[in-house]
């Protein structure tokens, strides 16, 4: 919104300073401007509230339909049990509306806002700043009067419906949870709670939605702050025996036709905070096969305190090295997988725990998102490449651990230690830690990859690795102890191998990943664009240029600069009087280019109404203007004026009347200095601009050159784009290019280099003007770059015509 509303006020400020230029010509287009900006801020400020419901629903009257009320995790449990009649253990639901109640009641919500409006969540430090302060004030909150009886009341008649004494599960169901974005690890569960300290708990789970790391993971992920309310499961505490995760799918590949299940003994949190060793197992889901059977090194469990909450004790010597699952428990397993799968129609992310008298329950149920799809031929060729690209056996710093996310990277390694403060990591470092951790989730937007000691492909953070593509290797055992800090490395997580040093053979450019597609935002701010970025006005000479015509910003913003070109230059009825301020230069190009000088950039003598270049004395436009006469460059070729003869003859024909229309477009215009250029061209369907300064001081030379547009299909455009984008690179330049549009920057050289560079700018715009309507095929561009590097400018002998 911040952003937007920075446009809207250079948008304004353009209409303003074409008023002032203009004398008033065009106070309408401060209507227009009004009326579309508070079209776009309505879309992007629309106030979520909610409809008043019930504070508390009981687990047997929900169902995925109830996703809005209740949050995700609570819809879910309420869908296993009451349409799939798969068991989970009873509970309630504090909605959503109740969350918002109480922070209204204690009038945070506006704070809430306030405080996060502002704040910049790569900045880790004040995100924990802010985090801190929140949560602070919500755990100090009063729960409102209705809200605790009902809270209360609920937990009464579970406790009916239990074996004394009850003991609830309160977790976190924030409306957004366990979507399209998983939220995993980022809100806090409380186990083990007596009713007594239910209001409490209730506090804390609420309070989590201001977790350092949950606000980060919703802002990368494309949610306002507003759409995640916090809804809270509270379920019966299930003694457990022993607990774990179940993927119906491989997460790396999905056409991996297994399940992936991981176990411990007693409570389940130390395996998806990934503190603790695990049990994993790999189980076709054909055959029922078990694949792969590997025992953890399992010496500490977690299990119920008599007290309340949850205490870490040994496990018994006996169950150590004893698998957590016997063939029995992983077909129940695998068949409330699959059945779950195939209720859902999706791969799944389960978790559950079986009791002491060897029940199932399902303790949660989840899309498993961002899953990878390779076909077999696909597969060969990464083992290929890993095989023909494998660095010498003495850069191997560390091989083995479980891949968690595929991928590769390469940075210093920073190994974390336990009172490590996490806004000290540096960009693009490689995290090297003891066990994985949802709190290094608000570091994810700048390192570049995890290897850790413990910790599972099931946990948590390897799930957000997953979404946010972070090569992520896990359950090494040994890298805190041989990677040493601060040297640079290279994590191959898909081969599980790191190396020492920066390998290149083997880093693979990471495709674009756009975390928010498909998340409120995405799609809010998709709808704002429309009312921003679309061009409708884009021929001056059309009867709809005018104000009332302008439905975007980027219309409003067009027709602003076009008629502040013409006021500017003076075009119009005042083009002939002696008032003029720019003058025509007169060159044997079929162009109408004007130009102002703002000193030192042209030579005449007095009361000449027109230049020549011969009177340029601008360093920068005489380069420009050089290539653009090269005797190789034909500007009439293809623009039905015939032979470069009759071409000049247009261009006698424009000086004689600016106002006339040339065949390759509307009027072009510089303003020069001594040491400068701004170069600005509409030639046909396309625009040019080129900025630049050559100056004796190195530092301060620069070429920015921008072209946009064209007359053919966006394919052919495309082409040319990319074309022109190659030119500028062997050129030296640093380049953009998306679609049609290219990009191109060169900066700190002398200004005799740059004057060259500005030479075959002007050849390139000459020779490339009209190549969209040709490039029918990719395979044509590296001809067409070759041809112009070799000066082949009019590419005659193109052998494909």
């Amino acid at each position: 919104v911040l952003q937007t509303e920075l446009l809207i006020d250079e948008t304004l400020s353009m209409v303003e300073d074409l008023n002032a230029l203009s004398a008033a010509k065009y106070p309408e287009l401060f209507d227009v401007t009004e009326k579309i900006s508070q079209s776009i801020l309505g879309e992007l400020r629309r106030q979520r509230k909610r409809e008043p419901t019930g504070l508390v629903i009981p687990l047997e009257r929900i169902s995925l339909e109830d996703v809005t009320e209740v949050g995700g995790k609570a819809a879910n449990l309420g869908e296993v049990y009451n349409r799939v009649h798969l068991p989970v253990p009873q509970g309630f639901a504090v909605t959503a509306y109740a969350c918002q109640r109480f922070l209204e009641h204690n009038q945070l919500d506006a704070l809430v806002a306030d405080r996060l409006k502002t704040l910049d969540v790569n900045d880790t430090e004040k995100l924990i700043g802010v985090s801190l302060q929140l949560r602070t004030l919500i755990l100090e909150a009063e729960i409102p009067q209705d809200l605790e009886k009902a809270i209360l009341r609920a937990a009464e008649e579970l406790e009916k419906k239990t074996r004394p004494p009850m003991r609830l599960s309160v977790r976190s169901s924030a409306t957004a949870e366990d979507s399209e974005a998983s939220f995993a690890g980022q809100h806090s569960t409380v186990l083990n709670v007596s009713k007594d300290h239910l209001p409490a708990a209730y506090r804390e789970v609420v309070a989590s939605t201001f977790n350092p790391r949950a606000i980060f993971y919703r802002r990368r992920k494309g949610y306002f702050d507003e759409d995640v309310i916090m809804s809270v499961a509270c379920i019966a505490m299930v003694d457990a025996k022993t607990s774990g995760v179940m993927y119906t799918v491989d997460p790396n590949d999905s056409r991996h036709g297994v399940v992936m299940i991981s176990a411990v003994w007693g409570l389940g949190v130390s395996l998806v905070e990934g503190s603790t060793s695990n049990d994993f197992y790999q189980v076709n889901k054909v055959t029922g096969e078990v694949e792969i059977s590997e025992k953890g090194a399992k010496e500490c469990m977690l299990s119920p305190d008599v007290g309340g909450g949850i205490k870490e004790h040994e496990v018994p010597a006996s169950l150590r090295q004893t698998a957590c699952l016997d063939l029995s428990h992983i077909r129940m397993l695998l068949d409330s997988g699959l059945k779950l799968e195939e209720h859902y129609g999706y791969p799944l992310d389960i978790e559950w725990a079986i009791d002491q008298s060897g029940k199932l329950f399902i303790l949660q149920a989840r899309p498993l998102r961002g899953s990878q799809k390779f076909g077999a031929e696909e597969v060969q060729q990464k083992r290929g490449h890993a095989l023909k690209h494998q660095p010498p056996s003495g850069l191997v710093l560390l091989r083995g651990g479980s891949t968690a996310s595929e991928g590769t990277a390469s940075g210093p390694a920073y190994v974390v230690t336990s009172d490590h403060k996490l806004h000290r990591i540096p960009e693009g470092a490689v995290l090297i830690a003891r066990q994985t951790s949802p709190r290094f989730v608000p570091i994810m937007g700048r390192i570049g990859g995890i290897v850790t000691d413990v910790g599972s492909v099931t946990g948590h953070m390897a799930s957000v690795a997953r979404e946010f593509q972070i090569p992520t290797l896990v359950g090494t055992g040994t890298a805190t102890e041989t990677i040493p800090h601060g040297e640079e490395v290279t994590i191959d997580a898909t081969n599980r191998v790191v190396y020492r040093g920066h390998i290149d053979a083997i880093l693979k450019k990471r495709k674009p990943v756009n975390p928010m597609k498909g998340s409120p935002i995405y799609n809010t701010v998709h709808s704002a664009l429309k009312r921003i970025a679309p061009l409708n006005l884009t021929d001056p000479r059309e009867e709809n240029f005018k104000p009332d015509a302008c439905q975007t910003l980027h219309d409003i913003i067009r027709f602003s600069h076009e008629m502040a070109m013409q006021e500017m230059f003076r075009i119009g009825e005042e083009v002939r009087t002696e008032s003029i301020t720019a003058v025509p230069l007169k060159m044997y190009l079929p162009l109408r280019v004007f130009v102002v000088d703002l000193g030192g950039g042209l030579s005449l003598s007095p009361g000449v109404k027109e230049a020549l270049i011969e009177d340029v004395s601008s360093g920068p436009f005489r380069g420009l203007l050089k290539g653009m006469t090269h005797e190789d460059v034909d500007w009439s070729q293809d623009l039905g004026v015939g032979s470069r003869d009759s071409g000049a003859k247009v261009a006698e024909s424009l000086l004689r009347d600016p106002l006339a229309e040339g065949p390759a477009g509307g009027p072009s215009y510089a303003i020069i200095g001594s040491y400068y250029l701004n170069f600005s061209a509409r030639l046909g369907f396309h625009f040019t601009t080129i900025d630049t300064y050559c100056g004796p001081q190195i530092n301060d030379n620069y070429i920015n050159f921008y072209f946009k547009g064209g007359a053919a299909d966006i394919g052919r455009r495309t082409r040319r784009a990319i074309l022109i984008a190659q030119i500028l690179w062997r050129l030296g330049f640093k380049v953009d290019q998306k679609s049609d549009m290219v990009r191109g920057e060169l900066k700190k050289y002398q200004s005799h280099v740059l004057e060259e560079k500005l030479d075959m700018l002007g050849r390139l715009m000459g020779s490339v003007r009209l190549l969209d309507l040709v490039l029918s095929d990719d395979g044509q561009v590296d001809w067409y770059v070759d041809e112009f590097l070799e000066g082949n400018y009019t590419f005659k002998s193109d052998p494909r015509g």
